[in-house]
Order: structure tokens, then C-alpha cells, then sequence
């Protein structure tokens, strides 16, 4: 995609988030979609810290009235592995003035150092972790439209100390001057692995 067409993407997708049609999760909360069964959600303490820790890969998502699925952490992440395990730990670049840090979390499948991955993209805003931009994709036909489309992840805790996820994948597209804008969100769960 050419330059021009990026910025009239990333314009439009700015004015779209703008209005509030993208929903900041901080502090994540229960909605009417989340599993009761999994119990209350907590925050992440200072600097998202008590997110650290070793996780079974494979978790489950809700797809629709209390249905469940398979989904591994890895492609939430947007990462390629079929590890078991993915080991997570967090780096804080900068704190801001309310207390919310600019974070990089560090993640580390089946311990192998050598598969070590840094997303630079997350913040500990009210102590709930926000992976933002975890992909983009973006496209566009000359006279015919464009868009784009971007996936941002939510962590905090369980009761049990599993991995609780608010998974939002957005997109914003104009075909034929037509604004077209969607969202959706889902949960996901991943049980916490004693080492």
C-alpha cells in the first residue's frame, strides 16, 4: 500500500477511535459476555507485576452463549510457536505522572531463550496490561475503497491466578465513500503453570 493511502487509513481509523466507537479496557471489568465460572477479575498490582509467570499455551475463548473454544496464547500474541508452555514477564521503559508505565513484555515459549520475543507496544494503565497494535493489516483498490484492521489485547488475573484476556479486533474501511466500521470482543482464559 502507497504512503498516501496509509495515512488516510490511519486518519480515518484515528477519527473512528476518537468518537468512541474503540473501548479502552482499564481496569479490566466483567460484561455481560464474561464466563462467571471463572471467577473475579483483579487487577495486575504496580507496573502490571503479578502478571509474571508461566502459562499452559493452550487456553479457551468464548465464541458465543457460553461456548468455549481452543486458543493458544502464542497467537494472541501474534506469534508462531506450538509450545506448551509461554513464560511471561514484563519491563517497565517509563512510568507517566498517574502511574501508568509503558511496558515491554517479554514472552518466552517452553523456556527456549533462543524463541524469546519483546512486544514494545503494551501499558500498565490502572493496573490492567494493554497490548495495543498486537497486528495490523490494512488494504486499499484505487476507486473502489480502503481500510484497515487491528487487534489489541486486555490481561489481568482470576481469582486462581489464571491469565484472564479481553481480545478486541476492530477494523474501519470506506468502499465507495461508504464508512464501514467493526468490532469485536471476546474473552479468553489461560491457567497459570506452577514451576
Amino acid at each position: 500500500m502507497n504512503q498516501q493511502w496509509r495515512q488516510i487509513v490511519v486518519l480515518l481509523m484515528t477519527a473512528l477511535i476518537s468518537q468512541g466507537c474503540v473501548t479502552v479496557h482499564a481496569p479490566l471489568t466483567t460484561d455481560k459476555d464474561y464466563p462467571l465460572s471463572w471467577g473475579n477479575i483483579s487487577v495486575l498490582g504496580s507496573e502490571c507485576k503479578s502478571l509474571e509467570g508461566n502459562y499452559l499455551n493452550e487456553g479457551i475463548t468464548t465464541v458465543a452463549n457460553g461456548v468455549t473454544q481452543p486458543l493458544l496464547l502464542t497467537s494472541v500474541l501474534n506469534l508462531r510457536s506450538s509450545a506448551r508452555t509461554v513464560a511471561l514477564s514484563v519491563h517497565t521503559r517509563k512510568l507517566d505522572q498517574n502511574g501508568d508505565a509503558f511496558i515491554t513484555l517479554t514472552v518466552v515459549p517452553d523456556g527456549n531463550l533462543a524463541d524469546r520475543h519483546e512486544l514494545a507496544g503494551c501499558f500498565c494503565v490502572k493496573q490492567t496490561l494493554a497490548c495495543t497494535q498486537i497486528n495490523e493489516k490494512y488494504w486499499s483498490v484505487p476507486n473502489l475503497g480502503l481500510g484497515g484492521s487491528q487487534k489489541n489485547v486486555y490481561f489481568s488475573m482470576s481469582h486462581d491466578h489464571a491469565l484472564i484476556a479481553k481480545l478486541q479486533n476492530y477494523h474501519a474501511d470506506v468502499i465507495l465513500a461508504i464508512p464501514l466500521f467493526g468490532k469485536k470482543e471476546t474473552w479468553a482464559k489461560f491457567s497459570r503453570v506452577e514451576q
